[in-house]
């Protein structure tokens, strides 16, 4: 059985969607006849924990713990949130909430701590990596990010070890991230972020991504192959799913971060109308929002109290309950990020809602990656964040159900165990 060295941040308990891919990969990759060694942080920050992925850890999988050092808890004294307080970054940019010290420690984040605040855990993990890669002889190393510092101790491995091929799976774009933008980042420091990004690009044997879009971008920049095998779902998280399951209310689900980035007032104001003109609609209607969330999404949804009355906001539930949660819904909201990563963004939950066999309700660009695969397998409808009358006529064609059921078959190529395959054969051809 052939060795592989994956390099991950996220890693059980960790919750989210960051976790998933490769915690499947390395599910799928013994049975294709490869042993996953995956290298991950033994104290990190993460901002969710759910337990439950524990039991998608591969019995063949071993599982190094290297100790990281992480800044969270210089920003936490700075800020005043107390010391077991989860930190999700994403929540903070609503500058109208921003303090002094949140505002520095952004620019910290933008401007010192390059490519992210990982970048601690570089140095001590190669060094460690340097000393035991003699000794577990691997075919292959493969790094995962973001964090983008994880592709920073891949750099450094090649460079020791060049006779062992490097894959550098990059989840999300690097110099060209959306977010950036709000960390007040410096002309040095985005130039800086390039170098890196570049870097990793040339000296990588091969490159991956999630999404056909990203994979052009990244191509452009760099002669190295890259490739794209987007995220999936696990078939075995569904072996208990009912696809016939019915319920009298009809209950609209979103599964996720929705911060000011993916708060789209105009399908909260499609939905307010609607229970104002149709009564069964508003007697019927749930909106049923599961996930982290920012202070702004109240302030919007009680703009609509019609709207607000029908809806319920959980934090975040295990994965093994957000399936259930699919099986009970009638419809899938899907929110990407009013920005310009949009079009190349892919959600790791989209193809679970494929899996679900529910109509999904993208708000996304027209053009975007997303629009692309629901467009061309009937797998629901996708309207432009501002288009809310497409939005309105949309919803009530799923409430009236006349909607096309989505295709199971076609949802299969999208599978964790066939993306898996379809990774082994990239790394068999190098």
């Amino acid at each position: 059985m052939k060795k592989v060295l994956i390099i991950a941040y996220y890693w059980p308990p960790s919750g989210g969607g960051g976790v998933q891919r490769w915690l499947k990969f390395t599910k799928y990759l013994p049975e294709n006849g490869w042993k996953p060694i995956v290298v991950v942080p033994k104290n990190p920050e993460y901002p969710v924990i759910d337990q439950s992925l524990e039991a998608d850890v591969a019995k063949e999988a071993t599982v190094l713990k290297m100790p990281i050092w992480e800044p969270y808890g210089l920003f936490k004294k700075l800020t005043g949130r107390k010391k077991d307080e989860k930190v999700n970054t994403g929540l903070l940019f609503d500058e109208k909430k921003q303090s002094f010290t949140e505002k520095l420690s952004l620019w910290i984040r933008g401007n010192i701590l390059i490519p992210d605040p990982r970048i601690f855990w570089v140095r001590p993990t190669a060094k460690r990596l340097q000393k035991l890669i003699p000794e577990l002889k691997p075919d292959f190393i493969i790094t995962t990010g973001t964090p983008h510092s994880i592709h920073l101790i891949g750099r450094r491995l090649k460079n020791l070890f060049p006779e062992i091929p490097w894959l550098a799976d990059l989840r999300d774009p690097w110099s060209d991230l959306d977010m950036l933008d709000q960390f007040y980042v410096s002309g040095w420091a985005r130039n800086r972020q390039r170098s890196l990004e570049q870097s990793v690009l040339e000296t990588a044997d091969v490159v991956t991504t999630v999404s056909p879009t990203w994979t052009k971008e990244l191509q452009a920049k760099v002669e190295t192959p890259v490739h794209c095998i987007t995220n999936g779902y696990d078939s075995e998280d569904f072996k208990n799913y009912d696809y016939q399951s019915a319920n009298d209310n009809f209950i609209i689900s979103h599964v996720g971060i929705i911060n000011s980035y993916r708060n789209p007032e105009p399908l909260w104001s499609a939905l307010e109308e609607l229970c104002t003109e149709l009564p069964d609609f508003k007697r019927k209607l749930k909106l049923q929002i599961i996930g982290i969330t920012d202070a702004g999404l109240g302030k919007s949804l009680d703009k609509f109290p019609q709207l607000r009355e029908r809806t319920s906001v959980t934090g975040y539930i295990p994965h093994e309950e957000v399936v259930k949660k699919y099986q009970e819904s009638a419809c899938l909201l899907l929110l990407l990020n009013n920005t310009k990563n949009s079009n190349g963004h892919i959600p790791g939950k989209f193809f679970e809602y494929l899996a679900s066999g529910k109509p999904i309700l993208a708000i996304a660009p027209e053009n975007s990656d997303v629009a692309g695969i629901i467009n061309d397998n009937q797998f629901g409808f996708a309207c432009d964040f501002e288009d809310k009358e497409k939005i309105k006529e949309t919803i009530l064609q799923v409430f009236k159900n006349s909607v096309v059921i989505p295709d199971t078959i076609k949802v299969n190529e999208y599978s964790r165990r066939d993306l898996t395959y379809k990774l082994v054969k990239l790394l068999k051809n190098l």
